[in-house]
């Protein structure tokens, strides 16, 4: 093997490398928030987008999940996600007993309903 076939197959190499690193595809409902060098620079929609792989790279967002175990047991589970979910989401609040005005007690039971709309201000602000 010559030198320049060295230095050919390498630069190939990486130019495939770079090629892999820098096309995100980004599915319906989501968007993904793109870093430059640790500042914001733009959000990723729905389809194939491309990025600078060694500059640019996704932020990586904290999700905070209610997992329910077999028995029932529900707990909090913490996952790194690179994608935001812009679809609706139901955060179900276990039953809790109250007592009303005339000691009667009932149980009552809240439902949250919320999606995001900006996918920048839930990463950054909230």
């Amino acid at each position: 093997m010559t030198a320049t076939t060295v230095l050919a197959s390498l630069f190939f190499v990486l130019t495939a490398v770079i090629i892999v690193k820098g096309v995100r595809i980004v599915r319906q409902s989501e968007s993904m928030v793109i870093e430059r060098l640790g500042k914001y620079r733009t959000t990723l929609t729905a389809g194939i987008n491309i990025i600078i792989p060694i500059v640019d790279r996704p932020r990586q967002i904290v999700w905070r999940v209610l997992a329910e175990r077999p028995n029932g047991q529900k707990i909090v589970q913490y996952k790194l996600k690179e994608r935001v979910d812009l679809r609706e989401t139901v955060f179900d609040f276990p039953k809790q007993g109250v007592i009303t005005k005339d000691n009667v007690v009932t149980e009552i039971n809240a439902l949250i309903y919320f999606q995001i709309t900006d996918p920048v201000k839930a990463v950054y602000e909230i």
